[in-house]
C-alpha cells in the first residue's frame, strides 16, 4: 500500500508541473462595431450615408466613424472628414451622414472618388473584432 501512495504522489507532481497550454484571452462582452452599408445621398453629391451596427455583446460608448478621401480623379489625396457615432446597445444599428463638401472640388461628387470609412477609427472602443472596422469604395 506504501508503494501505490508514492507512485500517486509521483503521479500528482508530475501532472501539477505540466505547462499549461496558452490560449488567447478574448473577452465575451465586448461590443463589435461594423459598417453594415453605405448609400449616396440622392439631394446631395457630397453627402454619404453609413449604417453602423453593434453586433457584440455589449454596448459601445460614443465613438467617430471617418471618411478618407484617397484619389480624385486618379490623383492620390488624404483628407479626411468625421462624426460623431452614438453610443449603441448591442444589437442595434444607427444611420450616420457624413458630409465631404468642404473636402472635395465643387464639381467632384463623391461617388466619384476612392475612399475609406471606418467606424471607431480612434479606436476608442474595445471591440471583440477590431478587423471588421471599414469599407472601401472605388479601390480598384
Amino acid at each position: 500500500m506504501h508503494k501505490n501512495s508514492i507512485a500517486l504522489i509521483g503521479l500528482l507532481i508530475v501532472y501539477l508541473f505540466q505547462p499549461l497550454f496558452a490560449r488567447p484571452y478574448v473577452p465575451a462582452d465586448l461590443p463589435d462595431l461594423k459598417i453594415r452599408q453605405y448609400e449616396f445621398d440622392t439631394y446631395n453629391d457630397k453627402r454619404l450615408r453609413v449604417q453602423i451596427a453593434n453586433d457584440g455583446k455589449a454596448a459601445s460608448s460614443a465613438c467617430r466613424l471617418e471618411l478618407a478621401i484617397r484619389k480624385i480623379d486618379g490623383s492620390a489625396v488624404t483628407r479626411t472628414a468625421f462624426e460623431t457615432i452614438p453610443a449603441l446597445k448591442s444589437g442595434k444599428e444607427e444611420w450616420v451622414t457624413l458630409n465631404a463638401t468642404g473636402i472635395l472640388p465643387s464639381a467632384t461628387r463623391l461617388k466619384d472618388t476612392t475612399f475609406r470609412v471606418t467606424v471607431d477609427e480612434t479606436k476608442i472602443v474595445a471591440e471583440s473584432n477590431e478587423d471588421n472596422n471599414e469599407t472601401w469604395h472605388n479601390s480598384n
